[in-house]
This record gives structure tokens, C-alpha cells and sequence, in this order.
């Protein structure tokens, strides 16, 4: 079953969390997007306290259920450790 894995992460892990998703064989392709994180004020700096929200970039990846934790598994040692994430079933998935 397919399902999307969705990654927050801090903008200075951009492009290593990009070359970690090329270059991981269960991941066909992904789409990134920068978001902002609103949340728990005790992992937020002083500005992003005072403005109440920080910077994140988003990676929506689609891929088989089975691959998520092996792409999950090693994100803290390849990539970082300011990184969130969930995941929701897709329902259908095509190309035009």
C-alpha cells in the first residue's frame, strides 16, 4: 500500500535531507516546499517566540508502506536530528 511520508525538517538540513532522499532506493521521487512550524515555544528561539513561528522545510514523499522504515531509520545519523515526521495513506496515486 502506498502512503505519504511527510518530513519537517530545519532549512540548514535542506540539502543534506535532499541528497539522502535521491540517493535511498525506496524513494522514487519527492516534492519540497518551505512551511512554517507552530508549536511548543520551549524548542523555538527567542525571535521565533516572539513571532511564533519557525522556518521548516516540508518533503512529501509517496512510497510503499513497507519502505518507511528504512527511509525513517536512518535520519538522524544521515541527516539530522531537528526532523519530524508522520505518515497518511494514499488512497490512489498516478501520473499524467
Amino acid at each position: 500500500m502506498k502512503t505519504m511520508l511527510i518530513l519537517s525538517a530545519s532549512p540548514a538540513l535542506e540539502e543534506d535531507m535532499v541528497d539522502y532522499l535521491l540517493e535511498h532506493p525506496g524513494v522514487e521521487g519527492f516534492t519540497s516546499l518551505s512551511a512554517y512550524g507552530h508549536g511548543s515555544a520551549s524548542t523555538m528561539s527567542v525571535s521565533e517566540q516572539v513571532t511564533g513561528r519557525r522556518k521548516r522545510v516540508q518533503f512529501q514523499v509517496i512510497l510503499e508502506d513497507t519502505d518507511v522504515p528504512a527511509v525513517t531509520g536512518e535520519l538522524g545519523t544521515r541527516v539530522g536530528k531537528d526532523i519530524v515526521y508522520w505518515q497518511v495513506p494514499v488512497s490512489g496515486f498516478g501520473r499524467t
